[in-house]
């Protein structure tokens, strides 16, 4: 944990024994009573809780609240809290405060109460990484979901992600925990089942556009009917959309390596390879894998810190005879100059190897990492962005005698991380 997450870790919980102990929080300069919760639950033997119940989980990453009278059930009706059960009162995007809330429809309380005689269970999944951040409390959410379980009177439950991990939808971290730990062992049919969201990825008003896909993206992971408010509540005819440009599902693992797929490696006596691609896009386990078990000397900027010890690693390998390669993302003419100078200083010649992966799959990739344990460091939007303005295509009159394309293909270690890459992890 680093010192800004153990900042923030410290005044939420500061924060929290604060409005315990004296009964109140501070938002947007005033105090406001807090509901309290209900500590322990009292099950029946048919799995029906007695009392309102709030855990805090994984070191506080899921909250789950279960109501009164929130029982097992084998069909649910899964729905996002703010822009689809709720809004604004104030008229704003974001509440100015844990009061600042409405129900979006009056038919809201009716059609889950409707929905629950035909059987069903009604579960809330929301997005609340605002707490993790240090914008909100624990204990303000947790407050208002109970004045808004109040308003509907519907017994549910409820799973907050306060973070960007693994819970955050459209990851399935949420659905899984109520899978397997919150619905009393009964099995729940997928084909039965609603997700319901205003994240939709719809475009048809830019003033309305959808901030993101992440409701309709989570629906699609679980392979359920997926809904948006309006459909659901009013009845409305459904609303053009957009799903994200790269599908995770269209990587195949018996794509070639290269293209042309007949490239040798090496292909001359002695030589260098220059990389260019996105972070993420597969550069140093291809090095380490294809090249360095091929007797290639890797030098990555990334280890040793500047692109002059990069030069330096270069020009030893090659005058002790060796092959190197460049690992790092090189996007312009500029920055592969410098190697392509040294290599015609020792008449050594130089290759390219161009690594076929758009900036979306590369981040992709970058959020399986993060949600499969990898040891790699999180890369955020602005390098992606930062690469995207400087690329330009490498040519052959830049000084390379080869120019090769190098396909993504993943290569999994177990089952579970391959049905995760497949699924939808970006929120856009």
């Amino acid at each position: 944990m680093t010192s800004k997450q153990q900042k923030i870790r410290s005044k939420q919980k500061q924060n929290s024994e604060e409005e315990l102990k004296t009964g109140k929080r501070k938002m947007g300069g005033r105090e406001e009573n807090v509901i309290p919760e209900k500590k322990m639950a009292k099950s029946c033997e048919n799995g029906e809780v007695q009392d309102d119940v709030w855990l805090d989980l994984d070191d506080g990453k899921l909250i789950v609240f279960t109501g009164n009278g929130a029982e097992p059930r084998d069909k649910v009706v899964g729905y996002d809290m703010d822009g689809t059960l709720i809004t604004t009162k104030s008229g704003r995007v974001f509440a100015k405060d844990y009061d600042d809330w409405q129900l979006l429809y009056a038919e809201v309380p009716g059609k889950l109460k409707a929905l629950l005689n035909e059987g069903y269970k009604i579960v809330i999944f929301s997005n609340q990484a605002g707490i993790a951040r240090g914008k909100q409390t624990a204990e303000g959410i947790k407050g208002k979901v109970n004045a808004i379980m109040k308003k509907l009177g519907v017994p549910m439950q409820v799973f907050i992600s306060t973070g960007k991990g693994q819970y955050r939808k459209p990851a399935l971290g949420m659905w899984h925990s109520l899978c397997e730990q919150f619905n009393g062992g009964m099995h729940i049919d997928i084909k039965k089942c609603t997700f319901v969201g205003d994240a939709a990825g719809r475009y048809e008003n830019k003033k309305k556009k959808d901030h993101s896909c992440s409701d309709r993206l989570f629906a699609i992971n679980l392979d359920m009917k997926f809904e948006t408010p309006e459909e659901h509540f009013l009845g409305a005819k459904p609303a053009p959309f957009n799903l994200p440009d790269f599908d995770p599902k269209s990587v195949d693992s018996s794509t070639p390596q290269f293209d042309p797929p007949d490239t040798e490696v090496p292909k001359y006596k002695q030589e260098c390879a220059v990389l260019v691609g996105y972070p993420g896009s597969g550069k140093s386990f291809f090095a380490a894998t294809c090249l360095a078990s091929s007797g290639y000397i890797v030098a990555n900027r990334d280890t040793l810190g500047s692109w002059q010890k990069c030069v330096g690693i270069m020009n030893k390998a090659l005058k002790d005879g060796e092959n190197v390669v460049i690992d790092n993302t090189n996007p312009d003419a500029e920055s592969r100059k410098r190697y392509i100078e040294a290599a015609e200083k020792l008449k050594i010649p130089i290759r390219c190897f161009v690594f076929k992966c758009s900036k979306e799959q590369a981040q992709h990739n970058n959020k399986f990492r993060e949600l499969s344990g990898s040891e790699h460091s999180k890369v955020n939007d602005m390098i992606y962005n930062m690469y995207k303005s400087k690329y330009v295509e490498p040519t052959l009159e830049e000084g390379f005698k080869d120019i090769v394309y190098v396909n993504f293909v993943p290569d999994f270690r177990t089952k579970k991380d391959e049905e995760l890459y497949k699924m939808h992890l970006l929120e856009k």
